[in-house]
């Protein structure tokens, strides 16, 4: 019987909160603990072979808490040069890992639930190594996402603010209700996350 594939996860926690007026929005308390811990604490009851949390400074106030989670904490000395940095790490880390793929996802977006994770994950690892999953929600892709082995060498030359929104224009989509997916930039998307 084949080996069941070895995902690996990184939870992108190194943006400036340039839209957040009082300060580092993963700091803010959402619902008992602070947004930036909330994905990682969903994660840990999911399996994976390798975990990072890619931050901007180790000393990030929700530290603790990602590695009470079992995530290791991997500094991008790049982050103020956009997200794609910090993708680009991420899979350096996973091809270095020799993980089959590498789901990504964003520690702003505080309400995704496990299933919907282990949903990328499957759908990747049924796909193959060329996967590119990706969640939709009212017809719009986004993160999380999961991409097989073969994508890793391409994420890994990410540079800039774009992520890896070009792959997710060609990947395959896992429904999500809208309300999970929220992403929260600024106060005003957490005053309406907090009314979920």
């Amino acid at each position: 019987m084949p080996e069941e594939p070895r995902f690996a996860v990184a939870v992108l926690a190194a943006g400036q909160s340039r839209r957040y007026a009082p300060g580092d929005k993963l700091a803010a308390m959402f619902r008992g603990r602070r947004l930036g811990e909330l994905a990682c604490h969903t994660l840990a009851g999911v399996e994976f072979a390798h975990r990072w949390v890619i931050a901007a400074r180790a000393d990030h106030s929700c530290a603790q808490s990602w590695q009470a989670d079992r995530f290791t904490i991997a500094v991008n000395p790049q982050a103020s040069s956009g997200m794609g940095t910090s993708v680009a790490l991420a899979a350096r880390l996973a091809l270095d890992a020799k993980a089959d793929g590498l789901l990504i996802v964003l520690a702003d977006m505080p309400l995704v639930p496990a299933d919907h994770f282990r949903s990328l994950v499957a759908r990747a690892a049924a796909s193959g190594p060329a996967a590119i999953i990706a969640s939709v929600a009212a017809g719009v892709r986004s993160p999380p996402a999961a991409f097989g082995r073969d994508r890793l060498a391409n994420l890994a030359a990410i540079m800039g603010d774009v992520g890896a929104r070009g792959l997710l224009a060609q990947a395959e989509l896992v429904a999500c209700t809208p309300e999970l997916l929220i992403d929260i930039d600024d106060e005003k998307a957490l005053a309406r996350a907090l009314q979920a």
